[in-house]
Formats: structure tokens, C-alpha cells, sequence
């Protein structure tokens, strides 16, 4: 078992997005409408960068640490992957977890492989702040593999690997448009099923896709199932979902990486007091002694009215702020 190390109660603190956000409005309605074949999707990108501009201002007010675009036209999590790997069709529509949202089930139909293009169409840096650090958002290896139907590999590691190996070079090309930071979604490493050779798995998966500065996101469930593996993952930081993992199931942990504190709840339009979350995230340095930490929605703020996801980044710079003023 991994023991706790003194590090102290003052690491560094930052503040982070970490998913699709909520759409507003004009654009679910411009999107409808090119669904029902009465606008072009042309008409769409004016509104879809009009919002992603009005969120990287809204970041910038927060003072946040790292730039997400939004990912405001992601159909979901995989979606953009059918145009950005070869290899990848779209299945059908399938219940997103516990949420009343659905994804297309990816069709792993031929052997996968990065394209060399798309990616301008879903990764919007060009919209976001000169300054600060920009953070894309991806699909973690392992679940992408997990939610999809496999149909070219002969073996589900063999599939993952793939993944990896296509989201490392997706990773370089980011990089060389001015992305910093590479956040991987794995909801599906803490589901209460997970094996032992999915979490090896897992870890192999990083070694070859987690470059530069490189976090593992978690959420809808608990990380302390998979927490051994996912703090033997290459990565620098590691996001936990504070409402569904108790903090004393990671005490005996030497928590030494980064720790995203996902406190505000996506799925939950009830906004969090400040204060609050600010002595739970004194109790997060005091139980768990992290090196530093960064604070974070648990989840995508896509479940949320917009102007209460709005709300919520603001609860986040607050308790930021109040963190900073503590004693």
C-alpha cells in the first residue's frame, strides 16, 4: 500500500474547466434547426464562436489557469474521433451513464490510425486568450474502449493500445498549435467492475499517450477503486469526483501527484457556497497532503442551464480566492 508523504498545506492552487460546457441558448436553438434542415450549418459557426469566445472571457474574469474552448461542438465524447481516426464509425445512440443524455456508440470497423486533420474543427484554440495556459480535453484510452463496439482488434488490449498510440499523435499535433496541458476523461475506470488486466491496461495505455503536462480526469464513480493504477499512470495530475469518492477511502494513499478536486456539481443545478467548499478543500490538504491541487467541476457543466454553469466557474474563482486569503 502507498503511504502518505508531509508535504505541507499550502501547494499550489489553480483553477480548471474540465469538459463540455453549456450551450447557450441561440446556439442548442441554430443547432436544432440544421438538424431539422432549416438552417445551414454555416449559419451555425458564427453563434458556436461567438459562445466560445464569450466563455474564454468568462474564464478570463475567473482567473483561471488553463483555457478550454468548450468543446461546444462536440456531439459527445467520441463523436469528433469518427473524423479525426481512420477506422471509427458511428453506432447508435446509447445511454451516457447514469445521465439522461446519450452518445453514438463508436464502431471500431478497421484498424485505427490519426488522420493529420480535423482537429481545427474541434480543438478552437485560435478563439481562446494570447496569454495562459490551453487545455484540450480527450477521450481517455480506456474509456473509449470500454463504450465502444469492437469489431478490428483481437483483443481488447490490442484495442486500447491503438487508441493510445492514435492519441499520442493527436497529442504532438495539439502541441504544436499551442496546446499546454492534455486533460484524459476516464469515467469508466472507476466503475465497480473493472478488472485487474483492464487497469494493467490502463497504465500501459499512458506510458504511451500521456506526454508534456498530461492529467487523468475521473468522474461518476469512485476513484479510490482504481487508484493504485491511476497514480501508477505517467501522468502529472489526477481528478477525482468529490461526490462520489469519500476522502477517507484515499488516506492510506501517497497522493503525489496534482489532485483535481472535482467540487462543483454538474449534474446538480443547486449552486455551492464558497465558503463551504473552501473547508472542504482545506480538509482535501489536510487528509490527503497533496502536492498541490486544482479545483474543478466534478463533471461537463453541459447538464446545466447555461447561466447556472455560468455561475458555477464563479463559485470556483471565489473559493479560490478565499483558499488564497485563508491563514
Amino acid at each position: 500500500m502507498r503511504r502518505l508523504k508531509f508535504t505541507g498545506l499550502h501547494g499550489m492552487v489553480e483553477t480548471h474547466l474540465t469538459g463540455v460546457f453549456s450551450r447557450s441558448e441561440r446556439l442548442i436553438a441554430a443547432t436544432r434547426a440544421v438538424a431539422r434542415g432549416n438552417l445551414k450549418q454555416s449559419e451555425v459557426e458564427p453563434i458556436l464562436q461567438e459562445d466560445i469566445r464569450s466563455l474564454a472571457s468568462l474564464q478570463e474574469e475567473s482567473k483561471l489557469d488553463a483555457f478550454v474552448d468548450g468543446q461546444l461542438n462536440w456531439q459527445d465524447l467520441f463523436r469528433p474521433f469518427t473524423e479525426i481516426f481512420t477506422g471509427i464509425e458511428s453506432g447508435g445512440l446509447t445511454r451516457w451513464f447514469d445521465n439522461n443524455t446519450f452518445y453514438r456508440k463508436p464502431v471500431i470497423a478497421r484498424k485505427i490510425a490519426f488522420s493529420g486533420s480535423g482537429l481545427q474543427e474541434y480543438f478552437r484554440v485560435h478563439l481562446l486568450p494570447k496569454h495562459g495556459r490551453k487545455k484540450a480535453v480527450l477521450p481517455g484510452p480506456l474509456t473509449f474502449a470500454l463504450l465502444s463496439d469492437n469489431k478490428a482488434y483481437q483483443s481488447f488490449s490490442d484495442l486500447v493500445d491503438a487508441l493510445a498510440h492514435s492519441l499520442k499523435d493527436v497529442v504532438k499535433a495539439l502541441s504544436g498549435s499551442g496546446y499546454e496541458c492534455f486533460q484524459f476523461n476516464e469515467p469508466c475506470a472507476c466503475e465497480p467492475k473493472r478488472t485487474e488486466s483492464e487497469l494493467e491496461t490502463l497504465r500501459h495505455a499512458y506510458e504511451t499517450c500521456a506526454e508534456g503536462n498530461s492529467l487523468i480526469h475521473t468522474y461518476f464513480g469512485d476513484a479510490s477503486r482504481a487508484i493504485e493504477a491511476l497514480l501508477d499512470c505517467p501522468v502529472n495530475g489526477l481528478g477525482i469526483d468529490l461526490y462520489s469518492t469519500p476522502l477517507g477511502s484515499l488516506k492510506e494513499y501517497d497522493l503525489d501527484k496534482t489532485l483535481g478536486c472535482g467540487c462543483v456539481d454538474g449534474r446538480n443545478s443547486l449552486l455551492e457556497s464558497p465558503t463551504e467548499l473552501k473547508e472542504i478543500i482545506q480538509k482535501v490538504q489536510a487528509d490527503l497532503e497533496p502536492p498541490d491541487l486544482y479545483l474543478a467541476p466534478n463533471c461537463d457543466l453541459e447538464f446545466l442551464p447555461h447561466p447556472v454553469a455560468e455561475k458555477k466557474v464563479r463559485v470556483l474563482s471565489e473559493t479560490r480566492k478565499l483558499l488564497s486569503e485563508a491563514p
